[in-house]
This record gives structure tokens, sequence and C-alpha cells, in this order.
């Protein structure tokens, strides 16, 4: 009864082989020996007649250390494993399910794989989306390399660094890849616009700078304070992904601001000479690379579906929005403000349960391995009761035995449905009990004489002295009961611990006259599982507050104006409701990866905005009129503001393909955050622009709007 279903399934299809490693164990040297202070070894014959037993007198019981166990171990250990299981004599008759550590890090490894591919193809549709956009050689393959450039540094910073990296990596890489996207397309989108004003090289650079670059740096710093956001949040992976993200957005900065510019003097575009053979080797080489699409371009040409390889069909749209949004301002706040309120509702009803094995798409190795051992075996997830009685011998009392085991009992009984087996210091003295006894069924109990347990607890020591140190301390005060359970979520957890408490407080309540200071506490991956859930809560409220307030204090700064700050970061709060309030409105639980959506999506969203708030404010400065201002930022910023929310948008898309559904969700709702920030961006923010009249400090400034628009007010 004591291996069933630990060692083996009821129907015997499916086996455990165990195997217990030293990894991150480290022996503490002349570490000091505990004296057992139980009766002398002849006093046993008196008990316990005719009974023999071997004791290996050259069993040692060492102290150790633990320290911090790398992946790369757990990855080398799989594959070593790997290579004799998967030999013919074994794989032929055998198929075998690794789980534990070393099968959680070969799972993660094949997820960084897979999104290192995820990764490439959005890199193949980014080049797409820029030739789509600039129609030129150089403004494609200078932004490329200067982000691929950047993504490079922030994964060799890591590994340079040594720190350990995960899952989210894939997120951070992605995320550096859009960010830096969206710069170096509005520094390129303002550059060929000078280019086609007739400029030349210097002074369109210049002129592109000197336009871009503060706004430039403020997205850089938003970004960066949302990503710090949710790096303050304190969880270690998290830690991680924010300062890495962090880090790698500002070298996208940095090589946007120092890199481009000297890659631009040694090949730079000419708009509309395109067409013409280039004469520098990379030009030659880009020209001979897309041969092919330039051919399918033509044949889409001749039979009218040119369009879909420019964008020809954006300038007339944005040009329509600023008659538009005047038009139906009313309208389009009332719209935005209702789906706010809407999703606000769908936000508060967002549950957080985690549960690991289904952040793993379903037929995935990992997922396969936990649902047949919760099916067939002990179940994948465990609890631990640790008790502490602060007296020596406490666990040689009979009633303290009699309690545990009751309470074991208990637990099988009531939380079948999710508890497999429990194994304490209980199920040990019944079972020596029992075998002392000629392996009698009814000596399988606990002897009610504390000498006759203390003589089992000291057979026991004395055969396996490290299972005992594994089991109880060494002054047998303290020791734990173990409960090993099927995967669950974290709510159907809080359901069980919440009531499982409460049969403990029952069992140990007779105890607390005889060990007052008895102190009985859980723990395992169970009970850090609730403690997890907490965090995140607590961590969704802190990480989304910390965002809006530094991001509101950089759009104030930005548009000197108190007023203003607060009227653009009203439709930056919208994308981040939004996706929480599907997943409200959906009934799509929030953990430990979706908790970071809304700082995430808001450090990003808020970068298009500063772009339009800026040439908005300085074409008012320009020229003192609201409606033209407007109708100059839409026009000027729209189009590389809709490029970059598809850039955006596709890169966090791309993530929905993993089999990782943590990474996966976060880019779906990203994703539609991001465009849902664009129409923000294009609509909302306009609307409130016209009906609240903000000046951003110009006096004197014109707030008749109709005139400019064509329209009646």
């Amino acid at each position: 009864d004591n291996i069933a279903l630990q060692m083996f399934s009821e129907n015997q299809e499916f086996g455990a082989l165990v195997i217990t490693t030293d990894f991150g164990a480290e022996p503490v040297l002349d570490a000091a020996q505990g004296d057992l202070d139980l009766e002398a070894e002849d006093e046993f014959e008196l008990a316990f007649d005719d009974f023999a037993l071997e004791v290996d007198e050259t069993a040692i019981a060492q102290d150790v250390e633990f320290i911090e166990v790398q992946p790369q171990t757990y990855l080398a250990f799989i594959t070593a494993l790997k290579a004799i299981y998967n030999q013919d004599q074994f794989a032929d008759q055998f198929e075998f399910y690794p789980i534990g550590m070393a099968g959680m890090m070969e799972s993660s490894m094949d997820i960084m794989i897979q999104s290192g591919l995820l990764l490439g193809i959005g890199v193949v549709l980014l080049v797409v989306l820029l030739w789509t956009l600039f129609q030129t050689a150089a403004a494609v393959i200078w932004p490329v390399l200067c982000i691929v450039a950047s993504m490079v540094w922030v994964v060799g910073g890591m590994t340079w660094l040594g720190i350990p990296t995960s899952q989210l990596l894939a997120l951070s890489a992605m995320l550096v890849l859009a960010v830096g996207v969206a710069d170096c397309v509005h520094v390129m989108s303002e550059y060929l616009y000078y280019r086609r004003e007739e400029l030349n090289h210097e002074e369109a650079l210049s002129k592109s700078y000197e336009k871009t670059g503060v706004p430039i740096l403020l997205t850089t710093l938003t970004t960066m304070a949302g990503m710090g956001a949710i790096a303050f949040g304190g969880i270690g992976q998290f830690v991680v992904f924010g300062i890495t993200s962090a880090a790698g957005v500002f070298a996208a900065f940095v090589f946007t601001l120092f890199v481009l510019p000297s890659l631009l003097e040694l090949w730079h575009p000419n708009p509309g000479k395109e067409t013409t053979a280039p004469t520098s080797l990379v030009g030659k080489i880009w020209y001979i690379a897309t041969l092919p699409f330039r051919l399918l371009f033509i044949v889409f040409r001749k039979i009218g579906l040119s369009w879909l390889f420019t964008a020809a069909w954006l300038p007339p749209l944005l040009a329509r929005i600023p008659k538009f949004s005047f038009q139906f301002r009313g309208l389009i706040i009332i719209v935005f403000t209702l789906i706010f309120g809407i999703c606000l509702y769908g936000a508060s009803k967002v549950k957080i349960d985690s549960n690991l094995v289904d952040l793993f798409r379903e037929g995935t190795p990992l997922r396969i391995t936990y649902e047949i051992v919760d099916t067939h075996m002990a179940g994948t997830s465990s609890m631990e009761i640790m008790m502490d009685f602060y007296e020596e011998d406490a666990l040689s009392d009979p009633t303290v035995l009699q309690a545990i085991d009751r309470l074991q009992e208990v637990i099988e009984s009531k939380y079948s449905h999710l508890v497999t087996r429990t194994n304490s210091i209980a199920d040990l003295v019944k079972s020596m009990h029992k075998t002392m006894q000629d392996g009698d069924q009814n000596f399988y109990t606990i002897p009610d004489d504390q000498q006759a347990v203390s003589q089992l607890l000291y057979l026991f020591n004395s055969s396996a002295p490290e299972d005992r140190q594994a089991l109880v301390s060494n002054d047998y005060a303290r020791s734990h009961i173990s409960i090993q359970m099927r995967n669950a979520g974290s709510v159907e957890y809080a359901e069980l611990l919440a009531r499982m408490q409460q049969d403990i407080d029952a069992a140990f309540s007779g105890l607390s006259t005889k060990y007052e200071q008895q102190k009985i506490t859980v723990t395992g991956s169970v009970a850090l599982l609730m403690q997890l859930a907490d965090v995140i809560s607590n961590l969704q409220v802190k990480s989304l507050t910390i965002a809006i307030v530094i991001i509101s204090a950089f759009l104030m700064l930005a548009l000197g104006s108190f007023y203003g700050g607060m009227l653009a970061i009203i439709p930056n709060m919208l994308p981040s409701v939004f996706a929480f309030g599907l997943m409200g409105l959906f009934g799509i639980p929030l953990d430990t990866d979706t908790l970071m959506i809304a700082p995430l999506i808001i450090g990003i969203a808020v970068d298009d905005t500063i772009h339009f708030v800026t040439h908005y404010r300085m074409a008012l400065a320009k020229h003192g009129d609201l409606a033209r201002a407007i109708k100059e930022a839409v026009l000027q910023v729209g189009q590389a503001v809709t490029f970059t929310t598809l850039v955006l948008g596709i890169c966090f898309f791309m993530l929905t393909f993993s089999d990782y559904l943590g990474l996966a969700k976060v880019g779906f709702f990203g994703a539609l955050a991001i465009f849902v920030a664009l129409l923000c961006d294009l609509l909302f923010l306009p609307a409130l622009i016209y009906v609240f009249k903000p000046k951003f400090g110009v006096k004197d400034a014109i707030t008749d709007t109709a005139p400019v628009l064509g329209v009646s007010s």
C-alpha cells in the first residue's frame, strides 16, 4: 500500500523509475551530528523477542547546504538520460515520460527554440511591411540591422552576465523588435518626407532627428517605465524580464540615435530613384535578393492589385480623419466611454487562477506526461504540513503520532478527488510495528507506550539514518506530513486549503495544552501557488498604478501642461482595460504571464500618443490654430503610427502560435490592445482635443475648428 500509485498504477500499465540527484547540494564539512536520547539497544530485546535487524554501521547522516541549480545542469542531465532510454533495447519495450525539474527545463528550452522560429518569421514580416511603407532598400535594411543588433545585445548581455533565460525571453525579444521598429519608422518617415521636399541627405537627416528626437526619447523612457513597473513586482522571472526588456528598449534607442545615421551615411535612400540599378555592393545584393518580389509586384500591378504592396491607400484615409473626428466628436467620445465602462466591468470580473500544466498547449510532451501521472499515478503536485512542537522527543509521543494519523485519514477520505496519498512518521511507526510482529496486520497501529515507539524509531535510524533525517529532525521535535495530489488550478486549491486548515486546527487542538508552542504550517508547491495568487493580485494593481503615474508624469513634462498630460493618458488606459475586460467577460483567468499585459500595453501604447501630441503641440505653436494642428499631426504622424501599430500587432500576434499558452495569451490580447490603441490615437484623442481644446501653453491659439475643416460647427 505504501508504494501503490507512487511506483505503479492500479492496472500496472504505468510504473515509476525514481532518480535521486544531488544537484545543488554541497556537503557541510565537520557538521555536528545530533545525539539521540533514546534507550539502550539491549532493552529492545525485552519488547521484541526473536527479531533480527541488519544495521548498516557505516551509514552516516551528513548535513548539506543548497545552492541554486542552473538550467544547463538539468538540460545536460535529461540529455544524458534520454541517450540511455532511447536505446533500442529500452525504447522497443517502453514509452518514457520524464517529469520533474529536468523535464520542465527541457520543455522550457523547446518553447524558447520555437519562439526563436516565431521571432524569425516576425523579422521576415517586418521586412515586408517596411518595404510596403518605404519602397526603398536602404530604408528597410538599416532599420532591421539596428533592431536585430539591439536584440543580440540583450541576449548576449544576459548570457555574458550569467542571467538565466526563460520562456519570457521571446516576449522580451519581440518587445525590443517592435519598439525598435517604431523608433526607426518614425525617423525614416520624416527623413523620406524631407527628401521628397527636395532637401539633400544632410538637411533631411538633421530635420528628421530634430523633429523625432525628443518624442523617441520620451517613448523610450515611458516604455522603460512600463517594464520597470513589471520588475518592481519582485517575482524573480518578471524582474529579469522587466530589466532585460528595459535594457533592450534603451539599446534600440541608442542604435536608432547613433548607429542608424552612420549607416545612412554609407547608403541612403533616394526617393523616386530606386528603380534604377544600384551602384553600391549592398544595394546590388538587395536588388538581386528582392528580384522575385519585384516580378510579383509587376504581375499584381497588371491585374490592379498593386495597392496590396504599397501604402498608397493610407494617405487618403488619413486625410478624412480630422473632419470625421470633428463631425462625430460627441458620438466618438460616447462610444469609447461606453466601451471603457463595459471593459472596466469585465476587468472587475477577472479571476486569478494559475495552473502550470494548463499553460502548455494540449498535445505537448509536458502536458501529456502530467496528465498521465495525474490520471494513473499519485499525481504531480504536493503539499507539506510542517510540524514543530519545540520539545525534544515530541514525535515519539504516541498521542502526537495518533493525532497525525487521524489527520491523514481525514485528508485522504474528505479530499480523495485531489489527494492520492499521504505519508508521515506515523506511517513509518505503524509499518515498523507490524514488521516487528511478523507482519501481522492487526499490529499496523501506533503503540500506546512511548518507550516502544522510541525503540522502533531507534531501529529505523540505525538502519537508514539518511531516510530518518529526511523525515524527522535529530531531536524529534520537527517533522512533516507529505501529501501527494493531482494537478489543479489555484482556485480549486484555495478552496481545498481553506477547508483543510480547519481539519489541521481540529486535529492538533487537543495537544495545545501539552505542547503550548506547537506550530503547524503548510508549505509545498500547492501552498506556494496560493501565495503566488495573492502576489499576482497585488502586483496587478501595483504595476499598473506605477506605470500610469510614471507615464502621466512624462506626458505632463513633455507637453508642458498638467491638463494636457491628463487628457493624453486617458486614451492610453483604454487598451489595457480593454484587454482585461475581454478576459473577464469571456472567463479567461489571470495568471503569472497575463498579469504583465496592463503595464506592458500601456508602456507601448503611449509611444504613438507621444508622437501624435508632440507633433500636435509643435504645429499648434507654429500656426496657432487647433484644427490645423490636428490635421497636420494626423497627416504627418498617422502613416508612421499606423505602420508601427501593424508591426507591433503582428509581432505580438506571432506569439499566439506558441505552445506555451502564457505567451500565446499575452500575444493575442497584446495585439488586440495595440490595435485599439491606434483607434484611440486617431479617433478618440482628436475628439477629446476638439471638445476640451487644450492649448499646451500656446497663447492666443485659435480654437474655432470649423473653418479649417470645411464644416459647420
